[in-house]
């Protein structure tokens, strides 16, 4: 693959981000999520897992990013998905591991909170695999994807008070992204301490995904640490308010 093809996907991964955030993806961050390794990284790793919650470990254990990303592409080809019909859309699809039971809930008129967020995201342009700990096994909440990347992402929804604190903190041990969908009024001033603060304490978080509503909000690791991110922040959350 040649390093035109490589930029050429690293820009379909990102226009979108970039209509609604003023930082755009880092190519560190998505290169290897958007294509197969060149020599520069080696030969291309190919994942061969046994079941879900067996490749769920094994993506805890790798520590390179192609190694994860292996694993996520392997998890989401499997046939142990199926689609989620009566809430997917003709451009993007939600998948489960457990239809029956989601069918049984959405026809009691409710819908979970991993739900709602997953139809967010949906909205937004991607697909979503929705894990809910298969076999018992420690896993985040999604799995999504859009144009050749794969996420590994972690659901949290809170009204922004102060439980918002330790659910960042905890989401942040199980994924290096976090999605949190605010429902109800949140304090701007005291949610952009908590992203910053989440980054300082946890290294390996890359990425917190918002939703106001439907808007999906992205704050980079690099973003937050900033010393104006406070500002920025409030612009961003009241834009189209």
């Amino acid at each position: 693959m040649s390093c035109a093809i490589l930029h050429f996907s690293y820009l379909c991964c990102t226009m979108e981000e970039k209509a609604t955030t003023p930082y755009p993806e880092r190519t560190e961050d998505v290169i290897v999520l958007a294509c197969e390794p060149t020599t520069e990284y080696g030969k291309p790793i190919i994942y061969q897992g046994t079941t879900i919650a067996n490749a769920l470990k094994d993506y805890y254990s790798f520590t390179t990013n192609r190694e994860k990303v292996d694993v996520l592409k392997w998890i989401v080809a499997q046939p142990d998905f199926t689609e989620l019909k009566r809430v997917s859309i003709a451009q993007n699809k939600i998948y489960t591991l457990y239809t029956n039971q989601y069918d049984e809930i959405l026809k009691t008129g409710e819908i979970p909170n991993n739900l709602q967020i997953a139809q967010k995201f949906m909205m937004n342009g991607y697909d979503v695999f929705l894990l809910s700990n298969p076999r018992g096994t420690k896993s985040a909440d999604f799995i999504i994807r859009k144009q050749y990347c794969l996420y590994y992402v972690e659901g949290k929804t809170s009204s922004g008070g102060s439980a918002l604190s330790s659910q960042l903190d905890s989401g942040a041990k199980q994924a290096d992204r976090i999605v949190v969908n605010f429902i109800g009024n949140a304090g701007i001033n005291r949610i952009s301490y908590y992203i910053k603060t989440t980054f300082e304490h946890n290294e390996n978080l890359r990425c917190i995904y918002i939703f106001k509503g439907t808007r999906l909000i992205f704050i980079k690791r690099n973003d937050a640490l900033m010393k104006k991110f406070s500002r920025s922040f409030s612009h961003l959350w009241n834009v189209h308010k």
